[in-house]
């Protein structure tokens, strides 16, 4: 096996995995952020819990497909890990103040 396809085979693999766990750490703080501003917005909690899913989905898929489509494999994980973590931010944020503490 050449170094260029050994190359090649690593890359794949590096977007593969940013797609799989980046994307995982993306959909997660979408359904956090969504679920917890939508009960806030008064809706049902469930139905908060059902949209957040939803939506986590929808974010899983679209930078999943991102991931391969993107030129720089950094700026990916850049936007998925901070996204998903201040998405997880701002969901918590919203839990503690609708709980008071």
């Amino acid at each position: 096996m050449s170094s260029t396809s050994r190359a090649v085979r690593l890359r794949i693999a590096a977007r593969v995995c940013a797609a799989v766990f980046g994307g995982y750490a993306f959909a997660w703080g979408t359904v956090a952020a969504v679920t917890s501003l939508m009960f806030a917005a008064g809706l049902e909690f469930h139905d908060a819990e059902f949209m957040g899913g939803l939506m986590g989905l929808l974010a899983y898929l679209v930078v999943f497909l991102w991931t391969f489509a993107a030129r720089r494999l950094a700026v990916v994980w850049a936007v998925m890990l901070g996204g998903g973590l201040l998405m997880a931010a701002i969901g918590s944020l919203v839990q503690s103040w609708l709980i008071g503490g």
